[in-house]
């Protein structure tokens, strides 16, 4: 790849730049998910990403699915209005390849399935974004990356702030923190409510609210408790069927979601760290469609409702042990329990009269695992990570992965490295145990599963002034899910397909003053289908690229201070990609166009907070500032031009 032997003799090359002194000591930037311990990511053999959350907040960005788009190697596609289902398309993986977490509790349904939606940045500290796969550390779903999102702690006086905005499409947002700490006690709890009208001119409304609380313990020993709670409540209103097109007047989907999270941590004398985790994620999930009037009595499903509860609980004891001043020695091992219940009913008419469908469904699968990594940074010059985990599901079986990297860093501003590793997916709960008329589950499939090795280089100068870094990698899956035709009673799920994908990530930050930041991103993306399995489809096409992925994406953001305020610029570039297009019969491959988007934002003081007072902030944010038309997915169109505009106010 040129590219990247330019971008890689640019990173080895002496510096440009003048030197400049720093005015504060430097210290390394510590990530947590990619090594589950804090560990000083320069010497991290991985592709690595973190967002803050203060900085995205003063651009007003409010989901984190719009967050994701500065990673590099991150795609989201979202099929519509807010609340429409949002995915992630991680380094050309599947949209359930990417595991995502809020303080280690996973958020993936049983098989890995997410709707990004409507997961907010309410009280969120930082994001960490891990790409490439990372069973080793999370187990299932963490096939293609791992996104974990770290909510605030409080601590000090106490302190808190409260904004309303609204605009577009009849946005209303309102939101609210209080945070502080006593002793040993720190607390962070926050609480938001967003509504809008939608992009459609009817049955399009959207309600999501979210609240949460963070409460953490020290010990005089040096030990730590935290808690963490978050709950939601969210409904969507959607007028669209299958193509796009708003049909219906009353259909409607809701979510309620508890999340609750334990970590205990304790030294066990000098060189040992014992931590215990505890998680409990429970979904309740429902859907609606009445018929719209007394004449609507045909179709498929012209008076339908479901209703699912899904529940994720597990628990995990590790032990670190300081080997030595730069080596440590990792060993876990946990247990996880997943539930699904469902039921429905579905009311149809093709004209032989009308006939009702009822359908209950129930499954459950315990997993236990164990893992050893090792982290050693022996010298300056050089870092290695290494790991292996064994996970034993009740459903399909054993399963191994394990990872592998080095990093060389030849002068304190430049690191290179090597890694390679393996990662499952779990199949669905439909996928293994399925038994209705046309789909019926098999209970010897396996998981699908990828091989990741990649390459990486990073460059600095003038003391953080500009960074420059890359990443070429190859990744492979094999033993995808596929449905089949089979005879009636048999098996309708099979491990047949296979998919390659190859790319380059650049990412680049200049900081050519105190007050100004420009971060920037680009990704080179090539996809194949090695094996279509039983049939070939519009879907998945041998030797075709896949679905969504384009070939060519980036972003750039820079932000400046400004007054006291913050200016944001926000740029996104999606490049032409294939879709399919089931709006005629036969579906077709189709080809959608590039589109760019620019956005703005303005977080300004009005009033500043004094020592016993409280300060006013003004915000304003416009999204898709030209008013760009684009679709992410055919026949479902983006949103147009979004200006929101608020206050807020902090004591």
């Amino acid at each position: 790849m040129h590219q990247m032997r330019v971008l890689l003799i640019a990173l080895a090359a002496p510096s440009l730049l003048p030197a400049q002194q720093a005015d504060t000591t430097h210290l390394p930037e510590l990530v947590v998910t990619a090594t589950r311990a804090a560990w000083d990511a320069e010497a991290i053999p991985a592709a690595t990403t973190v967002l803050r959350g203060a900085d995205l907040r003063a651009r007003g960005v409010r989901f984190v699915s719009d967050a994701l788009r500065e990673v590099p190697g991150m795609v989201l596609v979202q099929t519509g209005s807010y609340g429409a289902v949002s995915s992630a398309f991680m380094r050309g993986g599947e949209s359930d390849y990417v595991k995502v977490l809020v303080d280690g509790i996973p958020l993936n349904a049983p098989g890995g399935a997410l709707n990004l939606a409507d997961l907010s940045l309410d009280d969120i500290e930082r994001i960490e974004v891990v790409r490439g796969p990372a069973s080793v550390l999370y187990g299932a779903d963490a096939m293609s990356g791992v996104v974990q999102l770290f909510t605030r702690q409080g601590g000090g006086r106490l302190r808190g702030e409260a904004a309303v905005r609204g605009g577009s499409y009849g946005n209303r947002d309102a939101s609210a923190r209080a945070a502080g700490g006593a002793g040993r006690w720190r607390i962070s709890a926050a609480g938001s409510r967003f509504d809008s009208d939608g992009l459609y001119e009817f049955n399009n409304q959207y309600r999501s609210t979210v609240g949460s609380v963070r409460a953490d313990v020290l010990d005089a020993a040096g030990g730590a408790v935290a808690l963490t709670a978050r709950v939601g409540d969210v409904r969507a209103a959607f007028p669209t069927n299958g193509s796009g097109i708003p049909v219906d007047r009353n259909q409607f989907t809701t979510e309620e979601s508890l999340l609750l999270g334990l970590e205990a941590r304790r030294p066990l004398g000098r060189a040992v760290v014992a931590t215990v985790t505890g998680f409990a994620r429970r979904v309740d999930a429902g859907a609606q469609n009445r018929p719209d009037a007394p004449a609507d009595t045909s179709g498929f499903g012209f008076d339908a409702d479901r209703d699912a509860r899904t529940w994720r609980r597990g628990a995990e004891a590790r032990l670190d042990w300081s080997a030595a001043p730069a080596v440590r020695l990792s060993v876990g091992t946990g247990v996880e329990r997943e539930e699904e219940d469902q039921t429905s009913r579905t009311v149809s008419n093709f004209g032989g009269g009308v006939f009702t469908e009822r359908d209950t469904f129930a499954a459950e699968r315990t997993t236990q695992h164990a893992l050893v990594q090792v982290l050693a940074e022996p010298t300056r010059l050089f870092a290695l990570q290494a790991g292996v985990r064994l996970d034993d599901n009740s459903a399909f079986g054993t399963f191994t992965t394990a990872r592998v990297g080095i990093t060389i860093r030849p002068v304190d501003a430049a690191r290179f490295w090597i890694s390679a590793g393996s990662a499952f997916k779990a199949p669905t709960f439909s996928e293994l145990f399925a038994a209705s008329a046309f789909e019926v589950g098999n209970e010897a499939l396996v998981p699908e599963r990828s091989r990741n090795i990649e390459v990486g280089a990073e460059r600095t100068w003038a003391a953080g002034q500009l960074v420059i870094g890359a990443t070429a990698f190859r990744q492979q899956f094999r033993d995808l899910i596929q449905y089949i035709s089979a005879p009636a009673g048999e098996p309708t799920y099979a491990n047949l397909q296979g998919a390659d994908v190859r790319g380059l990530e650049a990412a680049l930050t200049v900081r050519p003053s105190r007050n100004l930041t420009v971060r920037a991103h680009w990704t080179w993306l090539g996809t194949e289908v090695t094996d279509t399995g039983a049939t070939a489809s519009v879907v998945f096409t041998q030797g075709a690229s896949l679905l969504r992925r384009p070939g060519a994406s980036g972003g750039l953001t820079a932000t400046a201070m400004v007054a006291g305020g913050t200016v944001g610029l926000g740029l996104t570039r999606v490049g032409a990609r294939a879709d399919a297009d089931f709006r005629d019969f036969p579906a077709a491959r189709v080809t959608l166009p590039s589109y760019t988007l620019v956005d703005v934002s303005l977080d300004l003081p009005v009033v500043r907070r004094g020592l016993a007072g409280a300060g006013v902030d003004l915000t304003v944010r416009a999204e898709n500032l030209f008013d760009r038309t684009y679709d992410q997915v055919v026949g479902f169109p983006g949103r147009g031009r979004t200006v929101m505009g608020g206050g807020r106010v902090r004591f």
